[in-house]
This record gives structure tokens, sequence and C-alpha cells, in this order.
């Protein structure tokens, strides 16, 4: 598949920003951003755990990819010297109206994961969950997290896992199986009952279907980008541990955690995927592969 362009991201992600689905609060306002984290937070319990927001006090913390600032906050709020980038306007300015509401300090600034406007060896911390694995240039992003690290200075990203429950069986077998009955009449009603998947979304894979035809089912790869972050995504990859450990090869010391089984398309997924088992088994097939690299 091609390469998606910069506009052709910058257009998605402007318009979908991750949490955007979770409430139907208006976008901007306090309830809106309260419901944001509070989703978060509830499916993904893991971050908290993972990133130890209070241990970056009193340190600079840049996040690549800081979307509309739910994450910021824990740090900015745990006394980190925040700064967020983002390619999007959209994300960039819920940023700042989220600090604003909170009246927490943080800098904002426009910029590309692959081009990072700051200086040579200015932050403690680079912070990046779910951005380098939607960008084609995932290895200069992994480039330019080093070279904005100080000496001993700790890149944390999260990437999609290869080797997942999620990727193995729910995309490539279930969600190709559920798309593929979409174009039957009252398919998207009845599998929206089932899944609890939005109709829209339903409606996109649908007319993804018709665009494409048993392309869409067979091009791996076109089909694991839409049905990730929803229909239209212009790109999203997966990696295994060996990957990353290449990607991240020049940085001193790297080591991986994955987290985060992802069944919310299974009836009583989400109550399965906190209780103990689950949470155990998150350890090997999760869908979301951590990489804790230090410079």
């Amino acid at each position: 598949m091609d390469q998606p362009g910069v506009e052709q991201r910058r257009d998605f992600w402007t318009s979908y920003q991750p949490g955007f689905r979770a409430t139907r609060a208006e976008v901007g306002t306090e309830a809106f951003f309260r419901e944001v984290e509070r989703e978060r937070y509830a499916l993904e319990p893991h971050i908290p755990e993972i990133v130890r927001f209070a241990d970056w006090r009193g340190r600079d913390v840049l996040e690549a990819g800081c979307g509309i600032g739910t994450d910021g906050a824990q740090f900015a709020q745990a006394g980190a010297r925040y700064t967020g980038i983002d390619f999007s306007r959209t994300a960039l300015d819920l940023a700042r109206r989220r600090f604003e509401i909170d009246g927490l300090a943080g800098a904002f600034l426009q910029g590309s994961v692959t081009e990072l406007p700051v200086p040579n060896s200015s932050f403690d911390l680079v912070y990046s969950n779910g951005v380098i694995h939607h960008v084609p240039g995932t290895e200069q992003a992994v480039r330019e997290f080093r070279r904005v690290l100080r000496p001993g200075g700790t890149a944390l990203v999260m990437v999609y896992h290869r080797d997942s429950f999620n990727y193995r069986f729910t995309i490539l077998l279930l969600r190709r199986s559920l798309v593929a009955v979409l174009a039957l009449p009252g398919a998207v009603r009845a599998v929206s009952a089932l899944t609890g998947e939005s109709p829209d979304v339903l409606e996109g894979h649908r007319r993804l279907l018709g665009e494409h035809g048993l392309r869409y089912l067979r091009d791996r790869q076109l089909f694991l980008s839409h049905n990730t972050d929803g229909p239209g995504n212009p790109l999203s990859k997966v990696y295994g541990r060996p990957d990353v450990r290449r990607l991240f090869e020049e940085f001193a010391d790297v080591r991986t955690a994955v987290r985060f089984l992802n069944l919310r398309i299974y009836p009583g997924g989400r109550r399965l995927a906190g209780s103990p088992p689950a949470r155990r088994l998150e350890r090997r097939w999760g869908w979301h592969l951590y990489v804790r690299a230090t410079r």
C-alpha cells in the first residue's frame, strides 16, 4: 500500500482524536475532558503503572504526539516541566484548553515526531503513546527521540504489538469475518448490537468494502490500518519485541513490557479484561507493546 502523505494523516487526526468516542459531552468542555480521562484510565489502567507519572516531578518531559493532553495533564499535575508536541492544531487547541481548565503549566508546540522542534539534549523523558506506528518515518522518530534526550534520559514509547491476541485473532480473523458480512441487509445493526461497535464506524467499514472489494479483506496492511483507530485511518503498523529492539538499538538499554488485551468488542469483554486471569495474560498477548529505552 502506498505510504500516506502528511496531509492525509493530518486530516484524519484532526477530525479524530483518541477520546472523541468516549463521551457525548461537548468537545472542549470540562465535562468532555473529565469523561475522556475517566474512560481512558478505566479501559487502560496499566498506563499509570507503566508511566509512573510521579517519578517525573521536577524533570523535563516531552510528549511526542500529545493529542488532547490527557496524559500530559497527569505529568503536569505530578510536577513535571511538561512540553507537548503534535502536528494536529485541533489536538493542540484542546490540550491547551485542558491545561487552562485545570490551571496547569505546560508548553505546546506544533510539529512532527520525525522533526521535533526542540534542541538537542533538552529532556529527561520523551514519552510517546500510540503515535510512531502511525507515521511512515518510525525509524526517524526514534532517532529524534534519542537526539533530544539528555545522556541517561529515557524514551518511553508504546507501539501496537504484532504477537497479540488483538492482532492475531481479533483483527485478522474476527474483524475480517464481521466486515465481510456488512454488505448484507441489516448487517450493520446486527453487528453493532453484537459487538457494541458504533453503527457509524461499521458504516465506514461497509463503504471501504464497497470501495476496495475483496482487496479490503485480503490486503493485510490496508485492513490493519482501518481496524485499529477506525475507518479512514491512513496508516497503522505492528511490531514484535525483536523489531523494537532493532528500532532502539542505538540506546544503551532497552526493555519491553506488554499490556492491554483489548476485548472491548466481545460481550462482557471489558469486565473480563479487568479480571486477574486476563491481567496475567495481557503480559504476553497484550495489544500495547511498551519500550523503555535509556540513552
